[in-house]
């Protein structure tokens, strides 16, 4: 009966969740509900962290789950805020999630603000066209007018013709975008300023447009806001926001279209750095759990057996955090990183689970050849150690295989069991 309670008290301390509560544990109906409770909140967070925002913590009460609800609903209702924005709605607001918040409201903002200017300047801009052809008594005013915006503008004003795709006004910032000169520009074709990704994207919605335009006779559903990629003269590739519209003639044939151009490498920037930081580990820059996940998902439904898993824990963390400090501690995390580096493959995944635990997806890989990876590892740790000073990397380690998907789950229990063994094994050796 004692050594039933210890064995499900054991799993709970190490963070496991006990499959099955044996009936002579003592308390067994209260583990039980509380493994219940336990692998309730572990799977709503999960779900959570794999983006499911439907997920159900129904019947589950107290501090814990409440949390994880007002989490839920606070990620729902930033869901819908960024879908509302993506719509073009900026009035959408965060008053919660702290900095985040303080940064989702300034973005919106931003955006607000600049899609304002850019619309207002289009709707300027194709009045004082229109008017150019109508007014011809005020046309010299009208084009100092137009000169003065697009050299002041920090945006590229161009005009293409409808029939030939060949520019037939850009803005001097076409320098300042691209390296251009005016001329270098007005040379160039349309197409030929995209790159082919980006060619094949505008190919189809103008044609798209073209035919619903044709259909309804409505210029304005040529009006859109689009991203590519353009070539600078120096080679370099640049992310574009390209707002279109088109302009037709007296007797409604379409003419000509026009457009502002703007770079946006810094929101790209900003959004990239976001997606690296959501499936990467800060400290390390290996894979985080999440992304761990997501992988191991992918890889069971693309057949990737037979599928291999190593578990690593760095021995003696706490030890060094609570003698030498946190950043002697870092240095061994950093250091297991770079070891699980050296071992394995450049296409094998990485991932960073926990304070010192961490997780190798190894696609198509047999069990001789993961318990091989071991031995890599070893190896490694090995030639790591020799070149560095300070406490020692020491490394507890355990592999399994999978050999097809109804094996996963057990793989994964067999690899974490595999590595506590070893872990108490080295820990008995020396003592």
């Amino acid at each position: 009966m004692i050594d039933a309670t210890r064995s499900v008290l054991e799993q709970l301390v190490n963070g496991r969740v006990p499959e099955t509560i044996p009936a002579d544990a003592v308390c067994a109906d209260e583990l039980k509900r509380l493994a219940e409770f336990l692998s309730a909140i572990q799977r709503f967070t999960i779900a959570l962290s794999n983006g499911d925002l439907t997920a159900s913590l129904k019947g589950v009460g107290g501090p814990v789950a409440g949390g994880l609800k007002s989490l839920q609903a606070s990620l729902r209702h930033l869901a819908w805020q960024t879908r509302q924005v993506a719509d073009g709605d900026f009035s959408q607001r965060v008053d919660f999630m702290g900095d985040f918040a303080a940064s989702f409201n300034t973005m919106v903002a931003s955006l607000a603000k600049a899609r304002a200017e850019m619309e207002y300047l289009n709707i300027r801009l194709q009045d004082d066209l229109v008017q150019q052809r109508e007014m011809a008594a005020t046309l010299q005013n009208n084009e100092e007018r137009f000169r003065l915006i697009t050299e002041k503008v920090n945006a590229v004003i161009w005009t293409m013709d409808a029939a030939t795709f060949r520019f037939t006004y850009v803005g001097p910032y076409i320098t300042t975008l691209r390296g251009l000169t005016v001329e270098e520009a007005l040379a160039e074709t349309f197409e030929e300023s995209l790159t082919p990704a980006s060619r094949l994207c505008v190919n189809e919605k103008m044609a798209q447009k073209k035919a619903r335009f044709q259909e309804t006779g409505d210029v304005s559903v040529f009006f859109d806001s689009i991203e590519v990629e353009q070539i600078c003269k120096n080679g370099h590739v640049i992310p574009v926001e390209m707002v279109i519209s088109a302009i037709t003639d007296n007797a409604g044939n379409l003419k000509e279209y026009l457009g502002i151009s703007r770079d946006i490498s810094a929101r790209k920037a900003v959004e990239n750095e976001l997606t690296y930081l959501s499936n990467h580990d800060a400290l390390t820059g290996l894979y985080n759990r999440a992304f761990f996940d997501i992988a191991l998902k992918r890889a069971v439904e693309g057949e990737k057996f037979p599928l291999s898993v190593v578990v690593a824990d760095l021995d003696g963390l706490k030890l060094v955090n609570d003698t030498l400090g946190h950043a002697a501690g870092d240095r061994l995390i950093k250091g297991c990183a770079t070891v699980m580096h050296m071992a394995f493959r450049t296409d094998d995944i990485i991932a960073r689970t926990g304070g010192d635990e961490f997780v190798v997806l190894l696609h198509c890989m047999a069990e001789d050849e993961a318990a091989r990876m071991l031995a890599r590892v070893r190896k490694s740790e090995e030639s790591f150690n020799r070149t560095q000073a300070g406490p020692p990397l020491r490394i507890s380690l355990g592999a399994a295989t999978a050999l097809n998907r109804e094996d996963v789950a057990q793989m994964l229990g067999k690899a974490d069991a595999r590595m506590y063994a070893e872990k108490a094994m080295r820990k008995q050796q020396k003592g």
